[in-house]
C-alpha cells in the first residue's frame, strides 16, 4: 500500500535527507549545520512579522531538513566524539515529550509555572520520562510530523490556542537559541579527551552516545548551571560541564520541535479560519509535508535537491555551512 504524504514517518524523512546530503554533510561539522538551522528559522520568524505564510512553510521545510540532517550527522560521528548520539529525532524528541507534558508528565498539561521556574534538577524527571518514552517506543519510532502535531495539540492546545503565532513564534527562536547555547558548550569542549588531566578519555565519551548513558551520567556529574566552574580542570567539573551540555542539547533539540510542531498547528487553526465556503471547509494552506514532497521529492517520490535536481546533491559550496 502507497503510505499517504501526510503520514510519512520522520525516520524516512532523515533517510531521504541523508540519501541527499550525506555526501556534502561529511565535509560539514555539527556547529556549521546547527548554524544553518538557526539561519532558516530567522526565516520564520521574518516570515510571521509579515504575516507571510506561505513562505514561513518554505522556511519550515528547510528547517525540518537541516534539523533531520543536524540529527543525522550526530548519528554517523565517531562514537567518542563529543557531539555523537545514537536517537533519532523521534528518539530525541519522545524522551522529553512520551505523549505527555515532560515537566508535569501529564496530558493535558497541567503545569504549574511558578513551581516549573523553581524546579532546577532534572536528573529524576529524566529517568521518569525515559521509562515512558521506552514503553511506548514502538509506536514512537514510525511517528510521523502529523503524529507529532496531534500530540502537542492534546498536550499543550488549552495553553496555545489563545497565544498569538507571533508569541509562539518567539517561543521557538527562544528555543533554538537554547539549543544553540549547548552546541557552543560542546564545541568549547570539543578536544577535551586529547589533555590527559581532564580524566576524559574516549570511553567516557562513547557512554554519552545514547540517552540511557548521558541521564545516567547527568545523574552522577550534572550540576546545576550556576555551580559549574568554568575555570576549574578538576575532572568531575569538567565531566559535569560535558554532560549538563549533552543533556540540555537533548532537552532543548526536544523543546525546538515542540514549538516548531505549535507553529504548525497555529497555522492549521489559521488555515481552518479563513473559507471561502463554509459548507465546503477547504484549507487555504498546505500542510507541511505537503511542502516537504513538492520541494524535496520528484514526481516519482525519488528524493531531489531542489537546487541543483540531482540526488546526491552536487551543488558547489566553497563554505559547506550552507545549502539545501
Amino acid at each position: 500500500m502507497k503510505m499517504e504524504e501526510s503520514h510519512r514517518p520522520i525516520k524516512e524523512w532523515q533517510k531521504i535527507f541523508s540519501e541527499l546530503y550525506s555526501e556534502a554533510d561529511s565535509n560539514r561539522t555539527p556547529e556549521q549545520m546547527w548554524t544553518a538551522v538557526m539561519a532558516h528559522t530567522s526565516s520564520i520568524g521574518e516570515s510571521i512579522r509579515k504575516v507571510a505564510f506561505e513562505s514561513l512553510l518554505n522556511s519550515a521545510a528547510h528547517t525540518f531538513c537541516w534539523l533531520c540532517s543536524f540529527v543525522n550527522k550526530c548519528n554517523e560521528l565517531q562514537k567518542d566524539d563529543i557531539f555523537s548520539i545514537s536517537e533519532s529525532l523521534c528518539g530525541i524528541v519522545s524522551l522529553k515529550y512520551p505523549n505527555k507534558c515532560g515537566h508535569c508528565t501529564h496530558s493535558p498539561c497541567d503545569c504549574d509555572p511558578v513551581k516549573m521556574n523553581t524546579e532546577k534538577d532534572k536528573s529524576a524527571r529524566y529517568k521518569q520520562l525515559l521509562v515512558l518514552r521506552n514503553r511506548d517506543w514502538k509506536s514512537f519510532k514510525n511517528y510521523s510530523i502529523e503524529n507529532y502535531k496531534g500530540m502537542f495539540y492534546d498536550i499543550y492546545y488549552g495553553k496555545l490556542h489563545i497565544q498569538t503565532l507571533e508569541n509562539i513564534g518567539f517561543h521557538f527562536l527562544e528555543e533554538i537559541g537554547e539549543a544553540s547555547v549547548c552546541v557552543r558548550q560542546l564545541s568549547q569542549l570539543r578536544n577535551i579527551a586529547k589533555d590527559d588531566s581532564t580524566g576524559i578519555d574516549s570511553a567516557f565519551l562513547k557512554r554519552l552516545t545514547t540517552v540511557e548513558g548521558i541521564i545516567e551520567n547527568y545523574d552522577k556529574y550534572g550540576k546545576k548551571q550556576k555551580d559549574l566552574n568554568y575555570a576549574s580542570k578538576e575532572p568531575d567539573m569538567l565531566k559535569a560541564r560535558v554532560v549538563s551540555a549533552k543533556m540540555d542539547l537533548v532537552g532543548e533539540v526536544a523543546d525546538s520541535f515542540s514549538w516548531f510542531c505549535a507553529i504548525l498547528n497555529k497555522l492549521d487553526s489559521i488555515s481552518k479560519s479563513i473559507y471561502d465556503d463554509h459548507e465546503k471547509h477547504r484549507d487555504v494552506l498546505p500542510h507541511l509535508e505537503q511542502v516537504l514532497t513538492k520541494e524535496y521529492l520528484d514526481s516519482d517520490g525519488k528524493a531531489i535537491c531542489p537546487r541543483c535536481k540531482r540526488c546526491p546533491c552536487k551543488c558547489v559550496f566553497y563554505n559547506l555551512g550552507s545549502g539545501k
